[in-house]
Order: C-alpha cells, then sequence, then structure tokens
C-alpha cells in the first residue's frame, strides 16, 4: 500500500476533491478560498492521486468565542474529515500531524482542537495523540440542506482541546 502523503490545497487539487469526493455547498472550494486569503491552510491527505481526507488550520486563532476568549494564542485545526473507506488507516493521525508541524514552522506552540460531543472516535484519537481537555465549551446552531433538500437545524457541542508543541514536533518526514 502506497505511503499517506499530506499536501496543502492547490487549485488542481480543489478540482480533484470536487470530482472524488464532491461536497455539500462546495466546503472544499470554501476551505481553499480561505487558504487563499492567508487565513488558514487546508491540508489534503492522498494516497497516490486518491484523496483520502482533509483538514484545516485555522491561522487566527480558534473559531469558537468561548476558546477564543480561554486562549487567544492557540492555533485552531478543524475540519479534519477521513472518507469512511480510509478511517483506521492513520489519515486523521498523519493529518494532525502535518497541521502541529506547520504551526511548529510558524513559531506556534499551542494547537487547539474542538471535538463534538457526539463524536467520541475523534475525541479517542485526539487525547492519544496529547491533546488534553480544557473544561472550554462552545455551543453553535446552525441550519444545513441535505442532499434532498431538506433543512436541518443542528445545535452542536464543542469541547476545546488543547496541545502544547514543542520544536520535537517537527517530523524529519516534511
Amino acid at each position: 500500500m502506497d505511503a499517506i502523503e499530506i499536501r496543502t490545497c492547490t487549485d488542481r487539487d480543489l478540482e480533484v476533491l470536487r470530482t472524488r469526493w464532491p461536497s455539500r455547498a462546495d466546503v472544499h472550494g470554501s476551505h481553499h478560498a480561505r487558504q487563499m486569503e492567508g487565513a488558514a491552510t487546508y491540508l489534503v491527505a492522498w494516497r497516490g492521486d486518491e484523496p483520502l481526507g482533509v483538514g484545516m488550520v485555522q491561522w487566527g486563532g480558534c473559531l469558537g468565542p468561548e476558546a477564543r476568549a480561554a486562549f487567544p494564542g492557540a492555533v485552531e485545526i478543524n475540519h479534519v474529515q477521513v472518507r469512511e473507506e480510509f478511517r483506521g488507516q492513520g489519515v486523521g493521525t498523519s493529518l494532525i500531524g502535518a497541521a502541529e508541524n506547520l504551526a511548529v514552522r510558524q513559531g506556534r506552540t499551542q494547537v487547539a482542537i474542538a471535538v463534538n460531543d457526539e463524536n467520541p472516535e475523534a475525541a479517542r484519537l485526539y487525547a492519544r495523540l496529547g491533546y488534553a481537555p480544557t473544561g472550554v465549551l462552545d455551543v453553535s446552531e446552525y441550519d444545513w440542506t441535505d442532499d434532498d433538500g431538506v433543512v436541518h437545524h443542528a445545535i452542536e457541542r464543542d469541547q476545546l482541546l488543547v496541545k502544547e508543541l514543542t520544536t520535537l514536533a517537527l517530523s524529519t518526514s516534511d
């Protein structure tokens, strides 16, 4: 099996993502646009020419107001998603490691990840990778439309986890 490669999303990558892993409301496009503005880095995990997963590094800090107030110097990793058929293969771990390496290269020492109460698998992954609970909670409400055009209302409770980074976090493979 080919190795997992993590790289910053390019215009060409965006077209491949849109074709091979379509998203509602062109999420890939909006993440790429934030990257082009300089506000974030959109990372894509690949095996050969197959996109496996994605993740964002938010350079402006935590998105949730409570998290931002509690950890104003943190970089937030968010929107980490791994396609279902590639879960359990180290893709999420690779994406988070690449995001941490980027943060270290930018001189940042604190990284935050918000995890939804309804996502225990992600919470276990983040704990295994050294992210500690902070007790900070952000609640967000939003509407979203499913593939059949039905609008749903969602309320998310996200717990903030934080990890302190050192230059040792920088891998030699990047």
